[in-house]
């Protein structure tokens, strides 16, 4: 019950500055940015409920954007191609099985999307480590609970045979996200190397296409990445940095708005936008800052009370002084 009140908290905050933010005119604004020329609006989504994902995708076409393919983004980067006015680029991250859900809207309404996805969870038991396994640096206790009251066979990934079908969909590009979604920064050269190759291989094998794109799991990574990278044959890797794509972007440091699974349609537009990491980031760490000086101040009368236990009793004195 609290998890869902912090939940519902949560929920209204982030609509009520996404409202404000709105009315503010920030959105009319970086809409502008957006929409000029040689710019590209890259939006990654996870496993996004299907009726915020259809608002989405509506008010994108009714903004006046235009949705491209992920080799377009590799032809403007590369090569300067031009792109159309508004041009937007979709892609999904992990290969969560709710894909299901709105694939057949992308397929309905023609618009490509890039899904990023694991190999080595996809080939396994299909169960994300952050959700599982609690030596993982992300290892989420209150998500891991929610996942604990599924059957303990269930699946949070899509097969490797679902991938073989959706990847012969011709909305749909197939992009590597590593074998085992490990947070790079964290990893010795030889796993980089091994979890950069290996994907790329992996899905080449079990698509029979070309995978010339890659995303850093969790958008974290520390540089070394790069020259395993291009050595696997890879053309364009995708951050969670929030900006726009321009020319003068680094093709393998290539920055997307992310868009929350849950969030208020509100929100979902400030961020799609590129407005709300900058403006709610600040707040967040502010709230966490609160919250681990009132930890600490909720610890102090333990600590403290520890320190009088351990005085000596009667008036003597400390052995050795």
């Amino acid at each position: 019950m609290l998890v869902k009140l912090r939940g519902l908290a949560h929920y209204y905050a982030g609509a009520a500055l996404a409202l404000l933010l709105i009315g503010l005119g920030r959105v009319r604004s970086a809409r502008r940015e957006a929409l000029s020329p040689n710019v590209i609006s890259a939006i990654g989504f996870h496993k996004p409920d299907r009726q915020l994902f259809l608002r989405c995708i509506a008010w994108l076409i009714e903004n006046g954007y235009t949705f491209i393919a992920a080799e377009d983004v590799v032809e403007f980067l590369h090569h300067g191609k031009p792109v159309p006015q508004g041009a937007v680029w979709l892609s999904f991250d992990d290969g969560w099985k709710e894909l299901a859900e709105v694939l057949p809207l992308i397929r309905r309404h023609h618009i490509p999307v890039t899904l990023f996805v694991p190999s080595g969870v996809l080939e396994g038991d299909g169960r994300f480590p952050w959700l599982c396994d609690a030596t993982h640096p992300s290892f989420s206790p209150s998500l891991a609970s929610r996942r604990s009251q599924l059957p303990a066979d269930s699946r949070d990934a899509i097969t490797v045979e679902e991938l073989m079908k959706i990847a012969a969909y011709p909305e749909v590009t197939i992009g590597a996200h590593s074998v085992s979604h490990p947070v790079m920064p964290k990893c010795t050269d030889e796993t980089v190397a091994y979890e950069v190759a290996e994907c790329k291989r992996a899905l080449e094998s079990w698509t029979g296409k070309t995978v010339n794109c890659f995303a850093y799991p969790e958008g974290k990574f520390d540089g070394r990445e790069r020259r395993f990278l291009i050595d696997s044959g890879y053309q364009l890797a995708a951050t969670t940095r929030s900006a726009f794509i321009t020319r003068d972007v680094d093709c393998f440091l290539a920055p997307r708005f992310i868009a929350g699974d849950t969030a208020s349609f509100p929100q979902a537009i400030c961020s799609m936008v590129g407005i709300w990491r900058p403006a709610a980031d600040p707040l967040k760490a502010l709230r966490d800052k609160m919250a681990r000086i009132l930890r600490g101040r909720e610890r102090s009368p333990a600590i403290a009370h520890a320190r009088v236990s351990q005085r000596p009793q009667g008036g003597g004195t400390v052995p050795g002084v």
